[in-house]
């Protein structure tokens, strides 16, 4: 019996290492993001604020900006719909304190459809790109992380320079300040 629960034990311990490691592969900064790409918005107004404009897909690499704060949500995710008001309101700091050239905001939705997003965009009046990822895609090549996850990725490059998960704890503010940090 005791043999049983120690077998039971060590392979519950190997089971959340592997987890836990497979989980912190995409958290740890300086890593390429996926250059996959996206199929570029239909409106002229995502593409004018990502520098898209007549691209029929993009890479984030492409987005003109230094750095560009990928969001992975999902319309079913409790967590995403409760901040969706501070992600919000993220995107408005970033344009009031004049920073609309240099960090831009996208969301890529693991499991959602094109009408899942656009009834979350309507439902939390989101002003920037949002971006269906129906058969997981993204979600797969970022490791399969909980929503929500920030990205912020270095056009630059396409470097991943910082990682956030999870609602804003210390307040948008502080989160906005650590992304600045990055430039």
């Amino acid at each position: 019996m005791k043999d049983r629960f120690m077998l039971s034990f060590a392979s519950v311990l190997m089971f959340l290492a592997v987890f836990f490691i497979s989980q912190a592969a995409w958290a740890i900064e300086d890593r390429i993001f996926p250059q996959v790409p996206i199929q570029a918005p239909e409106e002229d107004v995502y593409q004018n604020y990502l520098g898209i404009k007549g691209k029929e897909s993009f890479l984030i690499t492409d987005v003109k900006s230094d750095l560009v704060l990928v969001q992975l949500f999902s319309m079913y995710c409790p967590i995403c719909q409760r901040e969706a008001g501070d992600v919000n309101e993220l995107y408005r700091m970033i344009h009031e304190e004049g920073l609309d050239d240099s960090i831009k905001v996208l969301a890529l939705a693991p499991g959602n459809s094109a009408f899942e997003v656009s009834v979350f965009r309507e439902r939390y009046d989101v002003p920037f790109p949002m971006f269906p990822d129906a058969d997981f895609e993204w979600h797969k090549r970022l490791g399969e992380v909980g929503t929500p996850t920030f990205y912020a990725v270095s056009t630059r490059d396409g470097r991943v320079l910082g990682t956030h998960t999870g609602p804003f704890r210390e307040g948008v503010e502080a989160y906005l300040k650590s992304v600045k940090e990055l430039l």
